[in-house]
């Protein structure tokens, strides 16, 4: 994932993987390397007009060289930066109460619009509050929260992971607090369009006839139609739930819209709303890893989503996302807890199984960044993600 960017746009911690120029020409000691420090910076915008920088490895930039226009930002001014100001561990009892007020709120909306009663915006917009207040501390707890699926209410869990993402995604992309809670919203109720089709149609476990898919596709509409007569209802919102099945390609419904045609938020919604759905147990499929499911956007860049959308979505999650079961060089078997923002590949681990695959007697946590060795001396990292349930391990069951 390597982007071409002009020496003004780069910071401290992109990965550089190559310059303008032969490294020999240069008086950097090493082909590829982070940048530490407004030094590094300095001495880069010295020698190289633009260089290559890894985004696997390291921070995005605002802009590449082969864009032609900055990524919309969805504000005016420069972005914001945001860093946790807490650790996971510290988070999640505060985001465990928060997810389970969420749940119950959409809950009693989808209940409610089954019933044919108005969305109540003030309570969505209160609860969004609280959760985008959590993921601003620290998105990994919230990001462990998503783990806990319940395969009999994709739908309902559906609009919390939908919301979860979304804001996660909104945070990397230096949003405002007022606009992520714009986009929180927004993601949350896209779908309730759902809850006024047969429910067994929604379960259905079979391919749907084209009739059925006709029928399921109206839920678009029939979102418009619910939410716009709840009180207070933003213009925004929307656009989103018109929007969020809307393909950069022209190929998505209900419209056809192409390209940037398609509001910012709906671009957005587009790409979390795949993600989460296909890390999903649904009635017509499995789900599969989080990091596969990250490999998977990544084919889809540039023809369903937009490409620099989807390699800043990959960074607000981390290339193997909170709740990867992943193997160690090691041998060990581990899940993903938390990550670090500046070196992706070097998250906090869980450790599960030992080298022979057994399971541990406790549960050491362990800092890739900061533990780069195994005990016998030997280089320490990632060596691979595993498919979701490998070894029969549920993830939230040791953490959570």
């Amino acid at each position: 994932m390597e982007r071409k960017v002009s020496t003004d746009d780069i910071k401290i911690g992109m990965y550089v993987s190559r310059l303008d120029r032969p490294w020999l020409e240069s008086p950097f000691l090493f082909q590829g390397f982070f940048i530490k420090d407004a030094d590094d910076v300095q001495d880069l915008k010295r020698y190289c007009q633009y260089v290559y920088i890894d985004l696997l490895k390291g921070a995005p930039a605002a802009r590449y060289l082969d864009d032609t226009q900055p990524l919309p930002r969805g504000d005016q001014g420069a972005p914001v930066v945001y860093e946790d100001t807490i650790s996971v561990k510290e988070e999640l009892p505060r985001a465990r109460e928060i997810h389970k007020e969420a749940a119950e709120l959409v809950s009693n909306i989808m209940d409610e619009i089954r019933a044919g009663k108005i969305v109540n915006l003030d309570a969505v917009e209160g609860v969004v509050k609280e959760m985008v207040g959590s993921i601003l501390r620290n998105p990994d707890a919230f990001m462990w929260l998503t783990q806990l699926k319940d395969k009999d209410s994709y739908t309902y869990g559906h609009a919390i992971d939908a919301c979860t993402l979304a804001t996660a995604f909104g945070r990397q992309l230096g949003f405002p607090k007022a606009r992520l809670r714009r986009l929180a919203i927004s993601a949350m109720l896209f779908d309730v369009g759902k809850m006024r089709l047969p429910e067994d149609l929604l379960k259905k476990a079979g391919e749907l006839t084209e009739r059925e898919r006709i029928l399921l596709r109206k839920h678009v509409e029939f979102g418009v139609a619910t939410l716009s007569k709840a009180k207070g209802i933003d213009k925004e919102t929307l656009e989103t739930v018109w929007t969020h099945h809307e393909r950069f390609n022209g190929k998505g419904y209900p419209r056809g819209l192409v390209g940037k045609s398609i509001p910012l938020f709906g671009r957005i919604a587009a790409i979390v709303d795949c993600y989460d759905a296909i890390c999903s147990q649904r009635p017509y499929s499995d789900p599969i890893s989080p990091h596969e499911a990250i490999l998977k956007l990544y084919e889809w860049r540039g023809c369903d989503f937009q490409e620099d959308l989807v390699e800043h979505f990959i960074q607000s999650l981390g290339v193997y996302p909170t709740g990867t079961l992943v193997e160690l060089s090691s041998g060990e078997v581990a899940v993903v807890i938390a990550q670090n923002r500046f070196r992706r590949l070097r998250p906090k681990v869980m450790l599960i199984l030992n080298a022979d695959k057994e399971y541990l007697d406790f549960f050491p946590v362990i800092d890739l960044m900061a533990d780069s060795e195994d005990k016998s001396g030997n280089p320490l990292e990632i060596s691979g993600a595993l498919e979701a349930g490998a070894y029969g391990i549920d993830p939230k069951e040791f953490y959570l």
